[in-house]
Parts: C-alpha cells; structure tokens; sequence
C-alpha cells in the first residue's frame, strides 16, 4: 500500500533516512556511509537499515509513542536482534519508554553470547509531532517538498539506555558470500533506484519484498488499487498501469470517464480494460534497454501525478481539500 493517513512513523523514518543521517550518526558517534529506508533483511522490514564507515549494521526501529512492554515493537526488536549480523548496531527511538520494555531489551541483547550488538533506546523529540501531522494532513505528492519541514527541531532528545552483548572471541575476519543475480533481478534493481531517485515522490516507492517478478507494484492509497510497472512479461509487453478491485470499481469508473483527459496529458494511448479493472499504457517504440527503462519511468511518474488524486481521495472526506491541493493532477471530462 502506499503510505495512508495516520502513518506518521514513516515519514519520520524517510526524513532520517534521505535528508538526516546526522542524527544516527550523533548517537552512535561514528560517520553513517548510507542509509535505506523500508528495507528488507532476512524477510525481516527494518525501519531504516544503513551502513557505517567502519562497516557496522545500523538497524533502527521507531515509534512516535510511549513503549511500553506491551508494545508491538518489542516483538520488532527481538526479530532485529535475532537476525542482525555479528558486529551491528540496533536503535529504538520512542517518545519515552517503561522500565519493564528496556528489561525486556535489555536481557535479549545481554543473553546473546555468539554475536556483538549494541543496542541504544534513544527518546524522540516530541516537537516532531505537530509537524509529522501537518505532514500527514498533506497531499502525498506535496510530502516531499516538505519533509525539510523536519530540519527545524533535533529528531532526538538524548540517548535513554544503551546495551552492548559480551560475546567475546569472535572472528573478526570478513567472509564474502556470493549469490547468483538473475537479469531480471539487476533489471528490476536499477528500475526501483530510478523510480526512486528521479521522480519527485520517492515516498510511493516503497521497498520490494523481492525484486525476481515481472510486475512491480506500488500501493496507489486503497486496498486493491496499485500502480504497476512491467518491464518485460510472457508476451515482451512493456507497460505502466492502475490494477483495481472489486472495492474500487467506482473509482476505476470515474478514471475511465477521463481516457480522453488521461491520453492528452500523458501523450501516449490509455487502454481500459473492463473486465481485469485496469488502465494501461504500454512501451512499444524504444532502441535499447536503458530507453525503454525511461520511458517506463516517464510513464508511471505521469501515472501517479495524475491518477493520485482519484486512488488516494475520491469518495474520501478530504478529496475536496486534497483535489484543491492538487489541481493540476485533475482531469476534466
């Protein structure tokens, strides 16, 4: 799904993740290489997943509430802690935590006796807040323009515990484990890093659970309504698309009384396709591989400006303030 009213946590995450490594860096004290936000390791969703200079794992789970032992994220963090390699770096950002939740942590990480980890439970400056909603009550492609929002207060107060496993004689030495990369997997990386780096609203590009399919989906704001990326199927079709469901047929009906409206501003052909509930444009003239990669790119950044307005808040009771928000993504019948 793409990110929904009321999912604050993640633009805090992606705020962290693109424009503010600094404030990883200042807890753990150590220079940050890179950051991704969303990723998966082991099957596991980190919040934030990174690098350090020195080649530690950086593995951050945050909340924008009080943690207590009861808390979801206590679970999030065992899985971190179990699936972290030897040499990694875990921190729980909360607005404040119960004694009993940083126990709980506490003897996870100092039970561990095959693997280092230093654990840090660091308290979310509750200034984010009000800004984190006003974030929320925006139009999703305004978000990122405004994300910077975020630069006007420390992300964190202050380091509130720290832990560090005492396992001792493990090797140091670095083993390398290569893995076989099919050409549909490097493909479909190098499309995500486009989609992500080159269009405006890397916020919809949420990390794949696995890149080795034909169709790459993103969530377009309802259940059953996603936007998809086809770089090749059975048939050589290339194609960008908006796949509804039986819940969002209405909104497939209102898209479609707009093809005219859709092809003129996209300038390429719309295919409505009744009976699968889906809008289609397909790549047909292209040399080489890397053009035919831009104008699928090209193609789902004008599928998301203009068919956001419709998936994300048609029939909602903030579709007049968000259409308004957004008037140069109507399209006029």
């Amino acid at each position: 799904m793409g990110i929904a009213k009321g999912d604050k946590e993640n633009y805090l995450n992606l705020y962290i993740a693109l424009l503010n490594k600094e404030a990883i860096e200042d807890i753990i004290s150590e220079k940050v290489e890179q950051l991704k936000w969303e990723h998966y390791h082991k099957g596991k969703q980190i919040d934030i997943f990174g690098l350090t200079i020195s080649g530690k794992s950086i593995f951050v789970e945050n909340q924008i509430d009080f943690a207590s032992e009861k808390d979801r994220h206590i679970k999030s963090i065992g899985e971190i802690i179990e699936k972290a390699p030897h040499n990694s770096i875990i921190i729980w950002g909360a607005k404040d935590f119960s004694a009993k939740a940083i126990e709980l942590v506490a003897n996870m990480v100092c039970e561990l006796k095959d693997k280092t980890i230093e654990f840090y439970a660091v308290e979310v400056n509750s200034s984010v807040l009000p800004i984190l909603e006003n974030l929320d009550n925006m139009h999703i492609l305004h978000v990122m323009d405004n994300l910077k929002q975020l630069n006007a207060v420390d992300t964190y107060n202050d380091i509130f515990d720290k832990y560090v496993s005492s396992c001792k004689g493990i090797s140091e030495k670095i083993e390398y484990k290569f893995e076989r990369i099919t050409d549909r997997e490097r493909t479909n990386a190098y499309i995500i890093n486009e989609l992500r780096g080159r269009i405006k609203y890397p916020n919809i590009f949420r990390e794949k659970r696995t890149i080795d399919t034909n169709k790459l989906r993103y969530g377009a704001g309802r259940t059953l309504c996603d936007f998809e990326l086809v770089y090749s199927n059975r048939k050589g079709e290339a194609y960008v698309s908006c796949q509804f469901g039986n819940q969002t047929e209405d909104i497939y009906q209102e898209v479609a009384k707009r093809k005219t409206a859709l092809e003129d501003v996209i300038g390429n052909t719309v295919v409505y396709d009744d009976e699968n509930m889906r809008v289609v444009s397909f790549v047909e003239q292209f040399e080489h591989k890397f053009e035919k990669i831009d104008q699928l790119v090209e193609l789902m950044d004008k599928y998301i400006f203009y068919l956001s307005n419709y998936t994300f808040y048609l029939g909602t009771v903030s579709q007049e303030q968000m259409w308004e928000k957004h008037r140069e993504g109507l399209l006029e019948t």
